[in-house]
This record gives C-alpha cells, sequence and structure tokens, in this order.
C-alpha cells in the first residue's frame, strides 16, 4: 500500500487520511467515537480493518489480506471446527530434561570464607598481603 494513498476513516466518513498516518488516526478517532467503536470489529488478517461486528464473518471469509484461509475457519459461515488433519505434527515434542536427578548431581554449594585468606600460603605470583590496620607503613 502506498503511503500517499486516501483512506476513509472507519468513525467518521468525512475523515481522509494518508495510508502512512491511518493507524494513528484509527486510534485516536476510536477514543472520540467509543459508542460507535463498541459496535466495530477487528479484522483478524489486518487490524486497519473495522466493520460492524454482524458483518465480520463475511469480511473474514472474503478479506483480501486473507493469504492462508484455513486461519480462522470459525469464522467461516457454516465450516465445521475440526482439529489439524495431523495431530502429531502439532503436538510437542518430548522433554528429556530430569530437573530433580540434575540437582541431586549438582556439586555443593560455594560459600565464600573470608577467613579462609589467612590459611592460604603466599606463592611467587599471589599479591603482598594488605597491612594492618593500625601500621602506620602505608602511603598517605
Amino acid at each position: 500500500m502506498e503511503p500517499g494513498r486516501l483512506l476513509q476513516c472507519p468513525y467518521d466518513q468525512s475523515h481522509r487520511v494518508r495510508a502512512a498516518r491511518f493507524p494513528y488516526h484509527l486510534v485516536k478517532c476510536q477514543r472520540s467515537h467509543e459508542q460507535l467503536a463498541r459496535s466495530l470489529a477487528t479484522c483478524p488478517y489486518n487490524a486497519r480493518h473495522k466493520v460492524p461486528r454482524a458483518e465480520l464473518r463475511s469480511h473474514a471469509a472474503s478479506c483480501a489480506d486473507n493469504r492462508q484461509p484455513q486461519l480462522f475457519r470459525e469464522l467461516s459461515p457454516g465450516a465445521p471446527a475440526e482439529p489439524p488433519a495431523d495431530a502429531a505434527a502439532t503436538a510437542a515434542p518430548p522433554c528429556h530434561e530430569d530437573w530433580e536427578a540434575d540437582a541431586a548431581e549438582a556439586a555443593p554449594p560455594f560459600v565464600l570464607d573470608f577467613g579462609a585468606a589467612e590459611q592460604l600460603p603466599a606463592g611467587p605470583s599471589s599479591p603482598p598481603p594488605p597491612p594492618a590496620a593500625g601500621s602506620a607503613a602505608g602511603p598517605r
């Protein structure tokens, strides 16, 4: 749809709006015409299509944006509600996760012990220990 094309507002027939601004206009005009907005339904294929609720089924069956007619089949008049032909293809795959077994195999939780730092031997790559709290040997 070209952005400069003029579209007619479903809430006020005198409104002609550019296609690029149409979604914003619909929201604004819907607030101004709340009573009419309650009587209109939104097309399941194009949110810009606002039709009277009684005409939604016929609109959905003939909507130009309906590229997949099997969707919303229940909106088509006289169509029976039937499950998909291949129900196994739409089922979720089996889950092979066992969270209880993973929790049982988990290592013990890590606990940070500040007192353990004093027990570690000082190696060649370890930093020098911090000066004692009361000493005057620190930089000022």
